[in-house]
């Protein structure tokens, strides 16, 4: 026996409507608002005091960043042997770009500060002085040492090296011929030589 089913009236189904749509909304807020899970976190380094360019880092802790932020700082394994490039307060969360290269704090001179030495590059072989370098600085090509140096930072007829007050006066404004030391190293000028000024248009 078949039976017809008498048509909804309009207020049942604007009721029918609403709760179609309130679970619409309820299955999609579940689907869309489920937890993703968790990004590996990393621990990496922030400096617990202010560190001093150039010496050995100070008191740092270890803090939690997610995976892919973490590859923007440094982890306590890649801080060892590294020494900061500048002075960093504390709280600062290090970055690769604050660490000078491995082994640069040996020769660090509390008393010492970066200074910036014009010199003519032509003596050594492209792409120029790198950050890490050993250089000789000379008033001659070939000539003795006026110093032998390691490269804190290159740039166009620059490079950035560390000297105490005696060492910076005698550099001073002047234009330096400069090329990488040999692993044997480079002879020292006689204490009280002349120095003389190489200019660029020489």
């Amino acid at each position: 026996m078949a039976s017809n089913a008498a048509p909804l009236s309009g207020q049942a189904q604007r009721y029918a409507a609403a709760a179609l749509i309130v679970v619409v909304v309820a299955v999609a807020v579940w689907f869309f608002g489920r937890p993703e899970p968790p990004e590996p976190a990393v621990q990496v380094v922030a400096a617990a005091e202010d560190w001093a360019a150039r010496h050995e880092p100070g008191e740092f802790v270890t803090v939690e960043m997610p995976e892919s932020a973490a590859a923007l700082f440094v982890t306590p394994a890649e801080l060892a042997g590294r020494v900061p490039a500048v002075a960093v307060p504390a709280g600062t969360v290090l970055s690769g770009a604050l660490l000078a290269a491995p082994g640069a704090a040996a020769a660090a001179d509390p008393s010492a500060a970066l200074l910036a030495v014009a010199v003519d590059t032509s003596l050594w072989p492209d792409p120029g002085p790198a950050t890490g370098a050993t250089a000789v600085l000379a008033a001659e090509p070939g000539g003795c040492a006026a110093a032998v140096l390691p490269v804190v930072g290159a740039g166009d007829g620059s490079v950035v090296v560390e000297a105490g007050p005696e060492l910076a006066a005698r550099l001073g404004p002047a234009v330096w011929w400069i090329w990488e030391s040999p692993g044997a190293g480079w002879p020292a000028c006689p204490d009280g030589a002349a120095y003389t000024v190489v200019h660029l248009e020489d």
